[in-house]
């Protein structure tokens, strides 16, 4: 759109003027003049004789415009320069001076005004935030508020613009309202939960506060009432009369073993006399003071839940014939009765406690769980909660095995710190990564088995050298750096036995490399499954602990593979 203040694209001739088309009721005539200035006719000039008829001229535009517009090319950047305003422009806009436009040649009067009101809007909406779009507005029209005469010579006597954000601005502009909007309900919401939870709190220090008072109170009752079994037996009753019958089952069986317990001793009493008297220690005139002065009375006492009473010094023939290992004074009187000869009288002997190891092996399970082992991690996964199978039902074995599980991929993590394994052991579970690299698991190994190591045997007397089963399944992408590494581990002092099995293709130079001593390298077999390898790396593993556990409980340190139907000793290779 266009507006033309110069009605004719050529000089033509003053009689002619009345042909334009459309030609406005108000017009000025402008006459070029050689080496001079330009000529306007104007209303109080118009018609005079001396101006010609057939002179050369141009016919300006004098009347008022009125446009609206869209400023859509110009960039109205806002103060950040990240976002930009919209701006709709009403201007009003008439010729002051038609020389000065024929002078200009200004054929577009919308160029003229509209290259000047965008500049001083765009210079405006500079100073303000992109949310600030209504005080921009407001500067804008101050500035703009007033007749402005341009050198091209038109006046704009009217100009009003709206400014507001454009559709990226203002969706920005609605995500910050609605940020704020959660923001304060945010707030709202957590003075609400924090009141409710203060008020819990209030409330459940309250019902502590009655719990504790009434604990006080029953163990203040509690301290008054002799705890026999009697007694606690009326008091569960009190509380719970509904279980009445299994309180007096109860109740008859615990009768029914002091009456066991009274006719025991009776009879080690019996016996014992009886072993006096067929040795010459005392006669049958004695039996009164002896019943009365050494074997003392049959009291309750001494039955189940008595204590035995400490002997003195004096009386190197009184014996306690529930003596334990387990009793305080067990020490002392056993070498009194070692001192009358192997001689027991009645009942059954106690069991003697199980002899302590010999010795203790730290055992580190070093498992490949990068992506090659992705179709045998599940066997991998089974096989740790085989051998947590395996130790918990062998406690001996257990208690003689300390074991750490490693896995390696891109690094190495312990999934389970050296322990005695039992029921309560958590089983770790096993998840691929990306990468195979040997270095970092070594030079854990590395970092863990010493420290580890001093560690035990500060705690055991006798600490057997560590042993390392190292599976290795992929292709490790650093195999010119972890040599170095595990040749460092294998010149420590607490170096350990490594112990390798590849499974796998290509698996034989890699074991190889890996073990401390060549009879320890085990491979799959030619064009074994995967799975079932892990399977059989499983058995291998379970067979070898029990050996070295059995092994340590007898002192000793056996290291013995026995490869399962799928494994085979890389041995053959040489």
């Amino acid at each position: 759109m266009t507006v033309s203040l110069i009605l004719n694209e050529r000089v033509i001739s003053r009689s002619r003027v009345g042909e334009l088309p459309n030609l406005p009721p108000s017009v000025s005539i402008v006459y070029p003049v050689e080496g001079g200035p330009f000529e306007v006719e104007t209303v109080r000039t118009f018609g005079q004789r001396w101006f010609g008829k057939n002179r050369p001229c141009y016919v300006v535009d004098l009347s008022d415009h009125r446009r609206q517009a869209s400023v859509s090319k110009t960039p109205l950047t806002c103060k950040d320069g990240g976002h930009r305003f919209h701006a709709t422009i009403d201007i009003g806009f008439r010729v002051h001076d038609p020389a000065m436009v024929v002078a200009r040649n200004v054929r577009d009067a919308l160029t003229v005004v509209y290259g000047y009101l965008t500049d001083r809007v765009r210079l405006q909406a500079a100073r303000f935030a992109i949310t600030e779009a209504m005080a921009a507005q407001l500067a804008v029209n101050q500035e703009l508020d007033r007749e402005i005469r341009l050198p091209e010579g038109i006046t704009i006597y009217y100009c009003k613009v709206q400014v507001e954000p454009d559709e990226a601005a203002a969706r920005h502009i609605q995500e910050l309202e609605e940020a704020r909007r959660r923001a304060k309900l945010g707030v709202h919401t957590h003075e609400a939960r924090r009141s409710e939870t203060y008020s819990d709190e209030d409330i459940e220090d309250i019902r502590a506060a009655g719990r504790r008072r009434r604990q006080a109170e029953e163990r203040a009752v509690l301290e008054s009432t002799r705890l026999d079994f009697d007694n606690l037996i009326r008091e569960h009753l009190v509380r719970h009369p509904e279980e009445t019958v299994h309180a007096l089952e109860l109740l008859a069986r615990v009768r029914e073993a002091e009456a066991t317990q009274h006719e025991i001793r009776d009879q080690r009493h019996a016996e014992m006399v009886k072993y006096l008297i067929e040795q010459g220690v005392v006669r049958e005139v004695d039996l009164p003071g002896l019943r009365k002065g050494v074997l003392g009375p049959s009291t309750p006492g001494t039955g189940v839940g008595g204590v035995l009473e400490r002997p003195d010094a004096g009386q190197a023939a009184s014996f306690s014939s529930g003596a334990t290992p387990g009793d305080p004074y067990y020490a002392a009187s056993a070498p009194a009765a070692a001192q009358g000869g192997p001689v027991q009288w009645g009942g059954s002997t106690p069991a003697p406690a199980v002899a302590p190891t010999s010795g203790l092996v730290p055992v580190y399970v070093v498992l490949d769980t990068s992506q090659a082992a992705a179709d045998c991690v599940t066997d991998l996964g089974n096989a740790l909660r085989s051998v947590q199978t395996l130790l918990a039902n062998s406690p001996d074995v257990a208690a003689a095995v300390r074991l750490s599980v490693i896995t390696y991929a891109d690094g190495a993590d312990v999934v389970l710190p050296l322990t005695e394994v039992s029921w309560r052991t958590g089983v770790p579970g096993l998840n691929t990564s990306p990468g195979c690299r040997y270095r970092p698991v070594l030079r854990r190994l590395l970092d863990l088995v010493p420290l580890e190591t001093e560690r035990l045997k500060e705690q055991v007397p006798r600490v057997l050298r560590p042993v390392v089963f190292f599976l290795a399944v992929g292709q490790a992408e650093d195999d010119t750096e972890w040599p170095s590494v595990h040749a460092e581990l294998l010149a420590h002092k607490y170096f350990p036995h490594v112990v390798a099995c590849g499974i796998g293709a290509d698996r034989v130079r890699v074991v190889q490399r890996l073990v401390s001593r060549p009879e320890l390298g085990v491979v799959a077999v030619e064009g074994a499954d995967l799975a079932q390898s892990a399977v059989q790396f499983s058995v291998l593993l379970q067979q070898t602990l029990l050996h070295l556990g059995r092994s340590a409980i007898a002192g000793g340190m056996e290291l013995r593979l026995d490869c399962p139907q799928g494994l085979r000793p890389v041995t053959q290779e040489q």
